[in-house]
């Protein structure tokens, strides 16, 4: 079989197998006809305008598990005592949403008082959170609330700094569901009217043929050079990445494809599952959509979404160059080859103008709008239409298949949004009592008392502190408790709250890739069938050079655009050398395979790059290009024996 059909084959993976709703049961046409409307009501109010906060966000949030527990009923296979929780929450659910859609201005008045049956209703909808949140996104996040919440109602008995007065239940329990900063807070907000748009955004753009786009412009730009396989899961997860935003998501989607043609074309299981590991992170710092936790960050900093995505232009090219090189060093020491030219798809396909026109002018539409500065939302709005429009008229022949393209577009979208759901309702609670205990200040305490004034030290603290914090956790639960603790330590040393925040960002993200809890590793490595121990160890060499990128935004704000314009300049092409050097040096290859002297020299050339001074940055670049220069002029004199895959 000739790379070109692998590469074939392997789309057809990509293309979902969907049942035709005739053939679908009573309650699966119903879980169906419900995504679509749920997922209407998000576009609708995005041309509208939102209800009033308690409403949009009660409905965003007991109507997205409402669809979720009937859907989970609906599986066949699920065992009896989960379709008696799934029922029971259907009808807390229920309950809850017609109360907050018919109460809900009365919930934000002062006069507002809790009385018996809606203190029982709170506690019942906090345990369906909760619940939803531990079969959709693990235990760790619903177990953290959990102690928060013992935490609000005994921590009076706790001595010491991190004691505090105490909360009666009832009070802590109206705080959670009858305010707008309880569960139905301001990132469920974000939630309820940014994400869920985007989430449809996304999900329209793939139903209508963006991710075989992806995957043959991927081919087309690298799938000849060396390691071109790898590199097409790096291009493609980055391309999907910007209307993602979900590392899971992406090594999920993407991985379908990218992870069977690595292996049909010899690359090794572990490999072939660390790249994509890699290259799928990388997808939540991506503009112009990204991930949920940027939408966060916007509304943490208090400054536009356009701010957010014009600061991470700069980390995320770094972030892929780093994965890109670091593939590309591999694949040169280990003989891993690419993809024959006569085996690549056609560019005159790839590049035709019904492929690329549905996927790229929305995009494009997208960031004319954002750069024009209109709201999040708005863009989003117009760019799902455009993409309509665009996909109706690239299809006059099938207009019928068409719009069942977009219908399941919608029910998608709908799907997408129910884990993001799920998790920031349950993160709230913890974000409110992080607040209302002072917890969080604690905290900072702690942190700047170990680090003291030394930026370095402060940053190796809120590194660890992030990284324990997000393992087991989705990115967004780790940023936002990360956010909540960290980063007022970060600023309060002296880093720029827009670079401290890009620093926890980065981390919690990293921890999906970082033994012993990776989340993003073991789904990569469930599909490479690979161990995942091995896996997560080539993914943090294939990102070694991205992990130095935090600390140079901690040292140098000039990478999130802050700063002189020489400033930013000197600042990314000293960080492009270091990068280079720490992925060369990691993965042993630079023009020819290397020994360890070589290595740790080309680190610590790279390290210095980290300093903000320009004494460090001339010995490091000097130390590169003399390193470089000397395996220029020494690559014919014999090879290190070859190492061991």
């Amino acid at each position: 079989m000739s790379e070109h059909e692998n590469i074939l084959e392997a789309e057809k993976e990509l293309t979902p197998k969907r049942v035709p709703l005739k053939d679908r049961t009573t309650l699966q046409k119903i879980v169906y006809i419900l995504s679509v409307g749920f997922a209407l009501f998000f576009i609708y109010t995005a041309f509208k305008g939102p209800f009033v906060s308690t409403v949009q966000r009660g409905f965003h949030v007991c109507g997205g598990l409402i669809i979720w527990a009937l859907s989970d009923l609906a599986k066949k296979d699920n065992k009896k005592y989960l379709k008696v929780i799934d029922a029971a929450m259907v009808a807390i659910l229920s309950v809850t949403m017609v109360y907050y859609l018919i109460a809900g201005k009365k919930v934000l008045m002062p006069t507002f008082k809790m009385t018996t049956p809606l203190f029982i209703l709170s506690i019942l909808f906090m345990i369906c959170v909760m619940e939803a949140a531990r079969r959709t996104i693990g235990i760790a996040v619903p177990i953290l609330s959990f102690i928060g919440i013992a935490y609000a109602l005994w921590g009076k008995y706790i001595p010491g700094t991190f004691g505090h007065t105490g909360f009666k239940f009832t009070r802590v329990m109206e705080y959670l569901a009858y305010t707008d900063r309880g569960i139905l807070g301001s990132v469920t907000g974000i939630s309820a009217t940014i994400i869920a748009t985007f989430c449809i955004f996304g999900a329209i753009l793939f139903a209508t043929g963006g991710g075989e786009t992806f995957i043959n412009l991927a081919s087309l730009l690298a799938g000849n050079t060396a390691g071109g396989a790898s590199k097409m899961a790096a291009i493609a997860s980055g391309l999907f990445g910007m209307i993602s935003g979900s590392s899971a998501a992406n090594v999920a989607t993407t991985g379908a494809f990218t992870i069977p043609l690595m292996k049909r074309t010899g690359y090794s299981n572990e490999f072939a599952g660390a790249s994509e590991a890699s290259a799928s992170s990388g997808g939540q710092i991506m503009p112009p959509i990204m991930g949920a936790g940027a939408f966060i960050m916007a509304d943490m900093l208090g400054v536009g979404y356009k701010e957010i995505a014009l600061a991470a232009l700069i980390p995320s090219f770094l972030f892929y160059f780093g994965v890109i090189w670091g593939i590309d060093c591999y694949s040169r020491r280990f003989h891993y080859r690419g993809i024959p030219k006569e085996d690549m798809p056609p560019a005159k396909e790839v590049l035709a103008p019904r492929k690329l026109l549905p996927v790229f002018l929305p995009i494009g539409l997208l960031i004319v709008l954002f750069l024009s500065g209109f709201t999040p939302v708005f863009c989003a709005s117009y760019s799902i239409l455009a993409a309509v429009v665009l996909y109706l008229i690239m299809n006059p022949k099938n207009l019928k298949g068409a719009v069942i393209d977009l219908i399941d577009g919608l029910a998608d979208g709908t799907k997408d949004m129910l884990s993001v759901i799920s998790l920031i309702a349950c993160s709230q609670i913890l974000i409110l009592l992080i607040s209302v205990t002072g917890v969080g200040v604690k905290f900072t305490k702690i942190i700047v008392t170990l680090g003291g004034s030394n930026m370095l030290l402060a940053g190796i603290c809120a590194m660890i502190a992030t990284m324990i914090l997000g393992m087991g956790m989705p990115t967004v639960a780790a940023y936002i408790l990360s956010a909540s603790v960290i980063v007022p330590a970060l600023v309060q040393i002296g880093v720029e709250p827009l670079a401290a925040h890009f620093f926890v960002f980065y981390y919690a993200i990293f921890a999906g890739l970082t033994p012993p809890v990776c989340g993003t590793v073991f789904v990569a490595a469930a599909m490479a069938d690979s161990n995942w121990v091995k896996t997560a160890w080539i993914a943090i060499q294939l990102s070694i050079g991205a992990f130095l990128v935090p600390f140079i935004l901690i040292f140098n704000p000039g990478m999130v655009l802050i700063g002189t314009p020489a400033e930013i300049i000197r600042t990314t092409v000293t960080s492009l050398f270091g990068i280079w050097a720490l992925g060369s040096g990691f993965m042993g290859f630079m023009i020819r395979e290397i020994g360890w002297p070589i290595r740790f020299a080309l680190i610590a050339a790279g390290c210095l790059m980290v300093h903000p001074g320009m004494l460090t940055d001339i010995i490091g670049v000097g130390a590169i290009i003399l390193i470089f220069g000397y395996l220029v002029a020494t690559r014919h004199k014999g090879q290190p024996e070859k190492a061991a895959a």
